[in-house]
């Protein structure tokens, strides 16, 4: 007899098919660093239906360090003429404002946007509704991890290569938001 109850993988694909249907944009950022101090410098949004809403790079209160421009190869070169945050954030926020924002490690891009804010005197009053997707493909692999005593997370490449997505993992915003995208809809079992 086969049992009618769903697996835990089961209600994780009907949550995530709960979740396009509110059709969310995606968001991913490069930043300085990953340290409390540090802040955005691209930012790029995706639109529920794969088109590119918004771009930028973004000029840093501060260099990027070396480490940093290693990883996702944007340069201080690159971001010295670019509009710094305070410029940027009424156009990011004109496209996530009322929307659900799907992010992998949701936590890290929303406390980077706060962080940018904080660079320059802002005041964080944003009321942002973020869907995580690490957390949602980490469920969905539901492999335990027993130090952290939750599930397993896994980069978003690992995310990628799992459901053999074409897309590269290139370290840079647009890129990134289209790889979370296309992972997202993997997870329902639908095409990106």
């Amino acid at each position: 007899m086969i049992s009618s109850t769903p697996t835990h993988r089961d209600q994780v694909i009907a949550l995530v098919r709960q979740k396009l249907d509110q059709k969310p944009v995606y968001i991913d950022t490069e930043t300085t660093g990953l340290n409390r101090s540090d802040e955005i410098i691209e930012i790029s949004i995706i639109d529920f239906d794969g088109s590119l809403l918004f771009s930028k790079l973004v000029k840093p209160s501060q260099p990027i360090p070396k480490e940093a421009e290693k990883i996702h190869r944007v340069t201080n070169e690159m971001v010295k003429s670019a509009q710094a945050w305070p410029i940027i954030w009424p156009q990011v926020r004109s496209h996530i404002y009322g929307r659900v924002i799907a992010a992998y490690n949701a936590s890290f891009d929303q406390r980077m946007m706060e962080q940018s804010h904080a660079r320059y005197r802002l005041p964080w009053r944003e009321k942002l509704n973020f869907i995580d997707v690490l957390g949602l493909y980490s469920e969905y692999r539901g492999e335990w991890d027993q130090s952290r005593g939750s599930y397993r997370y896994f980069k978003l490449e690992e995310a990628g290569s799992f459901f053999n997505i074409a897309l590269p993992n290139a370290h840079r915003s647009e890129a990134d938001a289209l790889l979370t995208r296309a992972v997202l809809h993997s997870i329902a079992g639908l095409p990106y």
